[in-house]
């Protein structure tokens, strides 16, 4: 596959950009609906030889509404009782080098909430197709631009694998953006190239936050770990944002949101604090070190090793 550099544009409030905002100065969530996040803009870069590019707004609410939950696909036949790998994005015969027509039962699955899940399929695209890569809905109305090619093989092919489910969920989680603002982001996580390729924008120096989970599950989960050393309690774009904190504290049960605010990247003061979200050592890619492994209270004994590291410039 060809080499990737992975970066995005995203909400200038990043997780390190906390003090920026104060969540009591934004105004209170209800009624949510594409809204500001309705007129999607060519914001994003990526740096390769195919320079590839796209949008980036994913609104939280889209993944509290579960879009991609197990019963869900189920309903609409992407996946079954039997089988959790989801179809093919792709019509069959109708895929080109530039583009493809959306299988119809994914068709079915977007108009039936629209306003959630053509952000959600933006995303899906974007995780999944590359730039010169376009699928759009039967009539022509909706097109999906891709940006990283990490699952090619999803255009014809279903998506085999827990593995595969839970990085196209962490990809998707890593471009959260609650805020209109946006800031250059590089992702980088554990399992070869293209994941782990280093960020070939020297700015890019600081490590911002862990993106995991399985948004395909029965039972779908989401979690943010960041920044470094601090407990994220106030953290930026992905968690605070036009809809005030749509985050839940790992220890909030009766939380309805979807997105799990667990920790940091290291702890406090860079040890093995209580804190701590990454179990394992640092990994080096080309001088950023990312976190190949996370965890969350929630799931005692379970680690998410499908994960991405998100990092930024620093605050100006």
């Amino acid at each position: 596959m060809t080499t990737q550099r992975m970066m995005d544009l995203v909400s200038r409030f990043g997780l390190t950009g906390a003090l920026l905002v104060s969540a009591a100065a934004l105004p209170a969530c209800g009624g949510e609906d594409l809204g500001d996040f309705e007129d999607f803009e060519n914001l994003a870069e990526v740096q390769q030889a195919d320079g590839w590019s796209g949008t980036n707004n994913l609104p939280p609410f889209a993944i509290d509404s579960d879009p991609l939950k197990r019963s869900v696909t189920n309903s609409f036949n992407i996946t079954s009782p039997s089988n959790p790998d989801p179809l093919p994005l792709c019509a069959a015969g109708t895929v080109s080098a530039t583009g493809c027509t959306l299988k119809s039962e994914w068709e079915a699955w977007l108009s039936a909430d629209a306003s959630n899940r053509v952000h959600i399929m933006t995303g899906i695209a974007k995780c999944s197709v590359s730039a010169e890569f376009t699928i759009q809905n039967a009539n022509g109305t909706l097109s999906f631009t891709g940006q990283w090619e990490n699952y090619p093989t999803w255009k014809t092919n279903r998506l085999t694998g827990q593995d595969k489910r839970e990085r196209v969920s962490s990809c998707l989680l890593s471009l959260l953006n609650g805020n209109n603002l946006t800031l250059h982001i590089c992702i980088i996580g554990p399992g070869g190239s293209p994941f782990s390729d280093a960020c070939t924008d020297p700015s890019m120096t600081i490590r911002e936050g862990g993106f995991y989970g399985d948004l395909f599950a029965a039972n779908p989960t989401a979690y943010v770990a960041g920044p470094d050393t601090a407990d994220p309690v106030e953290s930026g774009r992905a968690c605070v944002g036009s809809q005030d904190n749509y985050c839940c504290p790992e220890d909030d049960a009766t939380c309805t949101h979807r997105i799990v605010l667990a920790g940091a990247i290291l702890g406090s003061p860079d040890q093995n604090f209580a804190n701590r979200r990454c179990n394992a050592p640092l990994v080096n890619s080309g001088g950023y070190s990312y976190c190949p492994s996370f965890f969350s209270t929630r799931e005692p004994g379970r680690n998410y090793t499908n994960v991405f590291t998100t990092f930024v410039p620093p605050a100006k």
